[in-house]
């Protein structure tokens, strides 16, 4: 998956663009395991998530932004006590039949970040060891205070001590003009390219292309690892730690994607 476009460069955000759930199309979602490619994506990934969580002792995980529920079930695999939510129904829907035909037992939730405290009165979730926000999913909030709140909604449902993992584009290197999208860790899939629409400091689209011509676009905020470091310490989480596509030691300008170990 290749850039092979040049980017055009915008300088102002549709309000639209902030209703993520109306991206995530239903013919869109039910092609996002085409575009991700599991057993690839496991095997690239290998047991990163599984080695921090469980050098952090934990064991109940909240993965925040399941999407179409692969860290869920790879977690869940590996004798973790999983609940996964997604704000968009259409992920749910398939995140819930991946479960099944996986015949992993997951608690399932839709639910907005917003109202997470709600869901955790209503269900009567106890804290969580550990909460995962992956997919670059934070960046759909396009305004700082309201990524804030996120973050201190995610840090509501951790115990003391507790861990969120979050993760985000390579936006640094995406605004420098040096995008990747490598195939080995993130969207494994050969039937698709990944390659960036309009651009700003506002605002990045990726456009998925699928080798029949089918095309969809996500627009969503290019933040900046500095500022998400900077947003973590404002929500009350301390000692962040980053990797580069997995990796403690990277190329700043060569990782798809950049991962935050923060602890509340």
């Amino acid at each position: 998956m290749l850039l092979n476009s040049p980017p055009s460069y915008v300088t102002s955000v549709d309000p639209a663009d902030e209703d993520y759930a109306r991206q995530y199309s239903t013919d869109f979602v039910s092609r996002w395991d085409e575009l991700i490619d599991w057993d690839k994506r496991a095997a690239g990934e290998g047991h990163f998530f599984i080695d921090l969580l469980l050098q952090a002792g934990a064991c109940r995980v909240f993965d925040a932004s399941t999407g179409s529920g692969f860290h869920a079930a790879q977690l869940r695999k590996a004798c973790f006590d999983v609940t996964a939510c997604d704000g968009s129904a259409t992920m749910v829907e398939r995140a819930r039949a991946n479960f099944e035909r996986l015949g992993v037992k997951i608690r399932l939730y839709q639910s907005d970040w917003a109202d997470l405290h709600h869901l955790q009165l209503t269900h009567g979730l106890r804290p969580f060891d550990a909460v995962l926000c992956l997919g670059s999913s934070l960046c759909h909030i396009f305004d700082r205070d309201k990524r804030i709140e996120a973050l201190r909604c995610f840090r509501r449902l951790l115990k003391p001590g507790g861990m969120l993992l979050i993760d985000q584009r390579n936006f640094r290197a995406i605004l420098a003009g040096h995008f990747s999208s490598s195939g080995q860790y993130y969207y494994c899939g050969k039937t698709a390219k990944v390659t960036i629409g309009a651009l700003s400091e506002s605002l990045c689209e990726f456009v998925y292309t699928f080798a029949e011509g089918a095309r969809y676009r996500l627009r969503v905020f290019p933040l900046l690892p500095v500022h998400l470091r900077s947003e973590l310490m404002a929500a009350g989480f301390t000692a962040v730690e980053s990797f580069g596509d997995f990796k403690r030691i990277y190329d700043p300008m060569r990782a798809d994607f950049i991962i935050h170990q923060a602890i509340a």
